[in-house]
């Protein structure tokens, strides 16, 4: 849940994207309740993700207002390290190399500093895993068909659902579509948008604005092993009182390779320095999946 946990606020959910075999033939019904057939999706997806402790490296292309970075990421037991590969698609300089190297050791060297990182990100696979039981709750989901093995469901927000908390406030004004790989039980994509502004506070803590989108992918990688592997978003709106806001985030994660599963944050740093003439993740295109309209 930590890949896509860490947007939640803005995008206020996490969901994914499926390649892999063509459905069997012989698959019982769905569901006559998308709603429910959502909900024990969701639950499958859950217990999977729990029971997955595998190490992956891979490689995470980012852009946002401020512009681009690529990034050489390993899982480790210890936690996870990520060396600079290129900012706004150039290499870096001497001086952002320099105190890139000089995280990467902190983090190799110093406990109270990964356990920083560890408690940050348990913080934000607990709010995902919110997020997640949450929609369907938050949303009725109607069956819109389905192709090449994918499950096509539109959703608009259940007026009987009360957020507890303020970002579950945005999924009273989302709607959107959402695609379900049949043959693993896993969520696919998920598009959404504001229909109407979201306000938080009566507008005096936040609004974003009707018409922000967000699409998030997820794919097999090995095994059975699922991770998103594209995510767009784009919101605008204000923040406290009367500050703008405007949220672009576009993420791209390629080149995943399988690692030990006792792999030490040390060991991850001599990988990383020795690299392997890597090619930015912005050059590497990731396909729409099925039914992309």
């Amino acid at each position: 849940m930590w890949r896509v946990a860490r947007l939640l606020f803005c995008v206020c959910l996490g969901l994914t994207l499926a390649h892999g075999q063509p459905a069997a033939q012989n698959q019982p019904q769905l569901p006559q309740d998308a709603t429910q057939y959502v909900k024990d999706t969701i639950k499958h997806q859950l217990e999977l993700e729990d029971k997955d402790h595998t190490h992956w490296r891979y490689r995470i292309h980012r852009e946002d207002e401020k512009g681009s970075q690529d990034r050489d990421v390993i899982d480790t037991k210890e936690g996870q390290l990520a060396r600079v590969l290129f900012i706004n698609g150039k290499p870096l300089t001497p001086e952002d190399r320099a105190a890139d190297e000089a995280r990467m050791k902190k983090l190799v060297v110093d406990p109270a500093e990964r356990a920083k990182r560890s408690k940050r990100a348990k913080d934000d696979d607990d709010k995902g895993t919110q997020m997640l039981k949450a929609i369907p709750d938050a949303f009725i989901f109607k069956y819109e068909g389905e192709e090449n093995g994918l499950v096509k469901l539109s959703f608009f927000p259940n007026p009987h659902y009360s957020a507890p908390t303020r970002e579950l406030q945005v999924f009273r004004s989302m709607s959107g579509k959402m695609w379900i790989y049949r043959a693993d039980g896993r969520l696919a994509r998920m598009d959404g948008s504001l229909f109407e502004d979201v306000t938080f506070g009566w507008g005096l803590l936040g609004r974003l604005n009707k018409g922000g989108t967000f699409s998030i992918t997820q794919r097999r990688v090995g095994d059975d092993h699922w991770v998103y592997v594209s995510l767009d978003v784009k919101m605008a709106g204000h923040a406290v009182v009367f500050k703008s806001i405007s949220v672009k985030q576009v993420e791209r994660l390629t080149d995943f390779q399988k690692m030990n599963d006792d792999l030490t944050i040390s060991q991850a740093y001599e990988l990383l320095e020795k690299g392997d003439h890597p090619v930015s993740a912005q050059n590497q295109v990731i396909s729409k999946p099925l039914g992309k309209d």
